[in-house]
């Protein structure tokens, strides 16, 4: 797996409806101009503003640009499950803070068999990362929170957490990844990323 860079992502989480929307367009040929015409101008996402669309557009063409037309073919045309783990691998790609924070605190719980991810086990995590990193130390506080929650929105929208009664806690959910996605993932040498989907 490649050490991408911490970069504050505070904007277009998990998009899934959209990209669903994308995959589906360029599953069935369209051209990229055709998919911005339709995004952009018809307003295909139903964003307020130009630059939300323009915003949620560049994120999700980045991500799909960056795999084999099966990870698409997979979105366009899985049911719901299979569509939601292949974005969350998608963003998982990409996002070094997501990856780690699987790793360094879901991960950690799970081998010690708790199942809850306290808003201390939270603050602990994001404020080591901004202790032990220059770039992650460089961010404002706006966007160090909206970076922080929007990771940890990505887990929520992936259902590998879920909220509890108690405020700012999280039950950690252990769900297989679908069988059609996992069979990629291994067939490609990538199977380290269904742990980081917490299927083992």
């Amino acid at each position: 797996m490649t050490k991408t860079a911490y970069t504050a992502r505070t904007n277009n989480a998990f998009v899934l409806i959209e990209t669903i929307t994308v995959a589906e367009l360029m599953h069935q040929g369209a051209t990229q101009e055709d998919i911005r015409q339709r995004v952009l101008v018809e307003d295909l996402f139903q964003l307020r503003s130009q630059a939300s669309r323009e915003r949620a557009l560049q994120t999700i063409l980045k991500r799909l640009q960056q795999v084999p037309e099966e990870y698409i073919q997979l979105i366009a045309t899985g049911n719901p499950d299979i569509r939601r783990f292949t974005i969350l691998f998608l963003i998982l790609r990409e996002h070094r803070l997501l990856r780690e924070l699987i790793d360094e605190v879901l991960l950690d719980k799970i081998k010690g068999f708790d199942y809850v991810v306290t808003a201390a086990d939270l603050r602990t995590f994001f404020e080591g990362k901004r202790d032990q990193n220059s770039t992650v130390a460089a961010w404002s506080d706006s966007t160090y929170r909206k970076a922080a929650s929007n990771t940890l929105l990505v887990l929520v929208n992936a259902g590998l957490l879920q909220p509890t009664f108690s405020r700012g806690n999280y039950q950690i959910r252990s769900v297989p990844v679908p069988s059609a996605l996992r069979q990629k993932l291994l067939a490609d040498g990538l199977g380290y990323y269904l742990t980081l989907m917490l299927d083992f």
